[in-house]
């Protein structure tokens, strides 16, 4: 099964290195807001969805106090989640609320399936 984009791209340079550290760690986005201001983001799913591709992603601070929560924080998951619109390397974030819901309801869709699969 070919994936048709590999993470190591290398004209995807986002100059934080960290392939090197922890290569089996969630990967890292820096993007900056209408401010200017850099922030770091924790890509915690990718999906193609109605001819689109989308990161879930949520701030890496976020995700590194929830891992370092354990997994008994499993139930108590208040990550800030953002859905961003990649295309090529231009993360935009998705403002369409309806889609959004679209978007949310086909992952759940998808994770119910991944553990009826489990299940089995």
């Amino acid at each position: 099964m070919a994936h048709d984009h590999d993470h190591k791209d290398p004209n995807h340079a986002c100059g934080c290195g960290h392939d090197e550290d922890h290569a089996d760690e969630i990967e890292v986005v820096e993007l900056e807001d209408e401010n200017g201001e850099k922030e770091e983001f924790a890509i915690l799913e990718e999906v193609d969805f109605e001819d689109r591709h989308f990161a879930i992603m949520a701030p890496l601070a976020e995700v590194q106090a929830y891992s370092e929560a354990g997994e008994e924080a499993e139930g108590d998951s208040n990550l800030t989640i953002e859905i961003f619109e990649v295309k090529g390397d231009d993360f935009s974030i998705l403002e369409d609320e309806a889609f959004a819901q679209r978007l949310l309801a086909h992952l759940d869709e998808l994770s119910a399936k991944l553990e009826e699969e489990e299940g089995k």
